[in-house]
């Protein structure tokens, strides 16, 4: 059995380096993706603008594998053989964490929707809480900001984790390599069709084959375990590779295909979406790129530096969307009449949702230890 990088740490508890960077790498980009809206979703009125807008179609493709590397990465650690995760451990650490994350978050932008804080800072507190409509505010919680949906889909697959480490654990190369497939395949062609072929024999013929349990980011998940746990030698891997850059080529150009200039109000953006062929594809093939790297050793002291940097990235991709509004409001962002002004936007705004991370990272922990230190006082 061929174990790929894995082989290149003897424990799982030590730091992946290759994935810590990935991992920064991806957050960076799923801020880059969202502050591309403001690029991309405005029609350009100008020959000029639009050549600005087709390279801002160009980054946001770049910026399209954020949220699948996200997901490959549980996948590689979650459905490790090495990893071990009781079904109790689902119910009382990964989904309360999930849970307790939800609630805060999006009470917090629930609040911010309703201009609360706002509010504060003109009427007071108190009547702050008078001015908010509850009837809209509890619906907006249950269902998240924009941007929440990640949480609820992680949930997902935490659910079926148990039954996935399973399957890895029995399942042979082929077997996963062919779940990937299969997975891409539904997903990718179940769009295709629902969004561009409007088949109606072939809709028929995916609903009558009730696949649905390969549907979605379950494919993702499963690939992070296949390319982490069995990373192919460097024939197929440049295999994966050209077929990403091919991928990255074909997005853009079909979108500016779909976007002629002046023949749009509202772009199509057909191939921007996750379960198209296309970004599962630049997905692996970054992946499997860093996959491939488990052999870099960084300076020490960078080492050092990096390592405390990834466990803040989800907090970074939850606090990131106040930010931008935040930014954008204040005139804090670069002008957004050049496309290239895109990655330094995102690179401020990474940083700036960086140190926040890292502010209320620290609050919380300072508040758990008091709690746990009430606790153990009232014990006594």
């Amino acid at each position: 059995m061929k174990q790929g990088a894995w082989m290149e740490a003897k424990h799982l508890s030590e730091r992946l380096i290759h994935y810590d960077i990935l991992r920064i790498l991806a957050a960076y980009l799923i801020v880059m993706l969202h502050l591309s809206v403001q690029y991309i979703n405005k029609a350009p009125a100008s020959v000029e603008e639009y050549l600005q807008w087709q390279q801002a179609v160009k980054l946001g493709t770049a910026a399209r594998v954020g949220v699948p590397i996200f997901v490959m990465l549980s996948g590689a650690f979650l459905l490790h053989p090495d990893k071990q995760i009781p079904l109790s451990a689902i119910f009382k650490k990964y989904l309360p964490k999930l849970a307790v994350l939800f609630v805060f978050w999006s009470f917090f932008y629930a609040l911010t929707e309703q201009n609360f804080f706002e509010h504060i800072g003109r009427i007071g507190l108190s009547h702050s809480w008078q001015e908010i409509n509850w009837s809209k505010f509890w619906p907006y919680f249950a269902q998240g900001h924009y941007h929440m949906w990640y949480l609820y889909m992680l949930a997902g697959l935490y659910l079926l984790t148990p039954l996935l480490k399973h399957i890895t654990a029995q399942a042979s190369k082929a077997q996963m390599t062919y779940f990937v497939i299969l997975c891409v395949l539904m997903t990718s062609v179940t769009k295709l069709n629902t969004d561009l072929w409007h088949l109606s024999v072939l809709g028929a013929i995916l609903d009558k084959l009730s696949l649905s349990f390969f549907l979605g980011y379950i494919g993702y998940f499963a690939a992070g375990f296949l390319l982490s746990f069995y990373t192919p030698g460097w024939r197929a891997s440049l295999v994966v590779f050209a077929l990403g850059l091919l991928s990255f080529r074909f997005t853009y150009e079909e979108t500016w295909k779909l976007n002629p200039m002046f023949g749009f109000d509202t772009p199509n953006l057909l191939y921007f979406s996750n379960y198209s062929p296309t970004v599962f594809l630049m997905s692996f093939a970054l992946f499997l790129l860093f996959a491939k790297l488990g052999f870099i050793k960084l300076w020490k002291p960078l080492q050092m530096l990096l390592l405390p940097l990834p466990k803040y990235m989800l907090a970074v991709y939850l606090v990131h969307p106040f930010l931008i509004d935040l930014c954008r409001d204040t005139s804090v962002l670069l002008p957004a009449q050049s496309a290239w002004s895109l990655p330094g936007n995102a690179f401020i705004i990474f940083i700036l949702s960086f140190v926040v991370s890292m502010v209320l990272m620290q609050v919380y922990w300072l508040l758990l230890r008091g709690i746990r230190l009430v606790f153990r006082t009232a014990k006594c």
